[in-house]
């Protein structure tokens, strides 16, 4: 459930969780999605969401993703075998979704608010968001562990109000964190002086068999910056 969030009520960042976290009144306010890639846990309830909506919907869901991630979801999970063809997914008034190709760098503006896509470091092609509208900005990271691009261009983002970063494994998992690109608190330290120092670090992505190891592990930091994000919480900037 820490792979997916929803901002302002329409923008959805990946959609590892949307038909499964979500009633079906807020997946309804959803308009637009952006994928960051295409690993399962990111992508997987896309089609459920589609299914629940199916009769609901009078215009497409926006779908931005690079067109090697959007390939991925039409090839390997919208399949006659998986689920059902993209082709073949609209109702008597719509299509269900409308592809719009993202590129590394490039912002594009959708649901009132920009969109930064940033390289990250991660065993695919994977990208960090950072959301801007005009008094504040937010970074979500992705799946990633040590990285360099996405804190340079932070560092000129004005108002950053906060970063959501992976912290997917306890420290005793250190080195698994590193091979698999993600971080473990032990790695995150060692990431902190990249980011701004006033800005509050949230930590999402955290496997759930070791959530309370990884809590506890945060909590020793004794960091007021770094928190454990909270499934099913609003949070305001």
């Amino acid at each position: 459930m820490l792979t997916s969030y929803i901002i302002n009520d329409s923008l959805a960042i990946d959609a590892g969780s949307l038909a499964i976290g979500l009633t079906l009144e807020e997946q309804l306010r959803i308009r637009s999605i952006v994928i960051t890639h295409a690993h399962l846990d990111h992508i997987i309830s896309l089609p459920l969401l589609v299914t629940d909506l199916f009769d609901e919907l009078r215009e497409p869901i926006n779908l931005y993703a690079t067109p090697s991630d959007f390939d991925a979801v039409k090839e390997h999970l919208l399949t006659q075998r998986v689920w059902i063809t993209l082709e073949t997914m609209k109702n008597s008034h719509t299509e269900l979704l409308a592809f719009h190709p993202i590129k590394s760098g490039e912002s594009f503006f959708t649901e009132g608010l920009k969109i930064t896509p940033v390289p990250v470091t991660h065993t695919i092609l994977t990208h960090g968001m950072i959301v801007e509208d005009d008094q504040t900005s937010l970074l979500f990271t992705a799946d990633t562990g040590a990285t360099e691009r996405i804190w340079q261009v932070a560092q000129e983002c004005r108002n950053l109000r906060a970063v959501f970063i992976d912290l997917s494994f306890p420290n005793k998992l250190t080195q698994l964190a590193r091979i698999s690109c993600h971080h473990s608190p032990e790695t995150l330290l060692q990431e902190l002086p990249k980011i701004k120092s006033d800005v509050p670090i949230f930590a999402v992505h955290v496997k759930a068999a070791y959530y309370e190891q990884v809590a506890a592990e945060i909590a020793a930091l004794a960091n007021p910056r770094i928190q454990m994000a909270e499934i099913g919480r609003e949070y305001e900037f």
